[in-house]
């Protein structure tokens, strides 16, 4: 990165050089920096350094999983930005970081914005002015720019533990890559570009439609907080009023610096959704969201909190364990041959193998999904217990039995495709319930 300003020359800006030293890997933590506060004098720019953890020449502490760390530099940042008026913060990444990271998100779960990878250019937020956080290496390979620094004969420093493959970037990056290269197509690495430049294009639009909707739905205040119209958001597809409550989340919440996770959205469409008896709900993040008459109210969380889903919170099912209580429900989990399919919508057999060995019991939370027996998909849990005769207002009572966090029954209404038993298969768990003033 040094290299690439100083080759502007007269037209470099003003450069700092900064370091942060997490102190996770001893003396090697230490020569990095040594070698950073040298490159700076080098380059006659000002060196910037911190350390974050311990003291020089101590035992390392624990290890910090990568969005710990990730954000502790961030923190940094932002204060260097505040403290020397920086107009920019550029680091980095290049396009070897944008492939690994498209392929994390891909496995993890993402949307349209997580496709689009690790932005050229963002707010770096938290700052007092709009600085920008950029990345100027993006469009070169690591095999690039390292060749650029011994043309140039330039000494860098690498990160020994690059090559854990106890660290999931690592893996992707020497096994996943390679073998997709090797057995899949030759040419993923430009796929996986290609992907997130289409993707960014997308998220672009769907933030200008995003801007567009809130402004036609803002209603004026009538108390604290941002009012939509109701009427005006049903009228916009889901994935623009996304990027509405997004906007509304950055401008009521500014250190949740925009980012809205799928439950937060899903909370927020539940309360929206007039078949749903959800009348508020609290979104994490410091927002709150309820319906206000002809509107729906985005507000700073603050005081009582909403009603929760459930009033029954999450109780731990033992397979061969004594009957637990959920709600007016008990429910046991024993192993049993397999009967046979039954008629008894209180009773299912599950395929052992297909648990985790751990069964929980709790109410419906926004953004569950089910995969009912039989049928092609999975679908929203709302739409299946809409489609199924609940009524809204029995919703929240219905007891869901969970495993690794995937709905294995609906009790009472369908078992879920993934966890059911097949003739001559594996061991097989019975799961029954019953109502507790149905106990004799």
């Amino acid at each position: 990165m040094s290299e690439y300003f100083a080759a502007l020359g007269d037209g470099a800006p003003e450069l700092y050089l900064g370091h942060v030293n997490h102190a996770l890997r001893g003396a090697d933590s230490d020569e990095d920096e040594v070698f950073s506060g040298e490159l700076a004098r080098k380059l006659g720019a000002e060196f910037l350094s911190v350390r974050l953890q311990g003291t020089a020449g101590h035992e390392p502490p624990a290890p910090l999983s990568e969005g710990q760390a990730r954000e502790l530099r961030y923190a940094v940042y932002r204060d260097w930005a505040n403290g020397h008026q920086l107009d920019c913060i550029a680091t980095g990444h290049h396009n070897n970081d944008q492939q690994e990271t498209l392929l994390l998100r891909l496995c993890r779960g993402t949307g349209v914005a997580g496709l689009a990878g690790i932005p050229a250019s963002r707010p770096l937020g938290g700052t007092e002015d709009v600085v920008k956080l950029v990345r100027p290496l993006l469009g070169w390979s690591r095999a690039e720019l390292l060749d650029i620094l011994d043309a140039r004969g330039q000494s860098y420093r690498t990160d020994e533990t690059n090559g854990s493959l106890e660290i999931p970037r690592n893996r992707v990056r020497h096994e996943v890559l390679p073998l997709l290269e090797e057995h899949v197509h030759p040419g993923v690495r430009s796929s996986l570009g290609h992907l997130a430049e289409q993707a960014a294009g997308l998220q672009g639009d769907l933030e200008s439609l995003g801007a567009r909707a809130l402004a036609a739905a803002r209603l004026a205040a009538a108390g604290e907080g941002v009012f939509l119209s109701l009427a005006e958001l049903r009228g916009w597809p889901r994935s623009v009023r996304r990027e509405v409550y997004a906007a509304v989340a950055r401008e009521l919440a500014p250190g949740a610096e925009g980012f809205f996770s799928r439950r937060q959205f899903e909370s927020a469409e539940d309360v929206l959704d007039p078949d749903d008896s959800l009348a508020a709900a609290d979104l994490g993040g410091g927002l709150r969201v309820e319906l206000a008459g002809g509107s729906l109210r985005f507000s700073p969380a603050a005081g009582e909190s909403a009603p929760p889903l459930v009033s029954c919170g999450d109780v731990s099912l033992q397979i061969d364990g004594d009957p637990v209580a959920w709600g007016d429900w008990s429910l046991s989990a024993r192993r049993e041959p397999w009967g046979g399919p039954g008629e008894d919508t209180l009773e299912e057999w599950v395929d052992e193998s297909s648990l985790d060995g751990h069964l929980l019991v709790r109410g419906r939370l926004p953004g569950d999904r089910v995969w009912p027996l039989g049928a092609p998909g999975s679908k929203k849990l709302k739409e299946f217990l809409r489609e199924s005769g609940v009524p809204a207002g029995g919703r929240d009572g219905i007891p869901l039995v969970v495993s690794a966090g995937e709905i294995v029954w609906v009790v009472g209404q369908r078992l879920c495709q993934p966890f059911s038993v097949s003739p001559g298969g594996a061991p097989a768990v019975r799961l029954h319930a019953r109502r507790l003033e149905d106990a004799s």
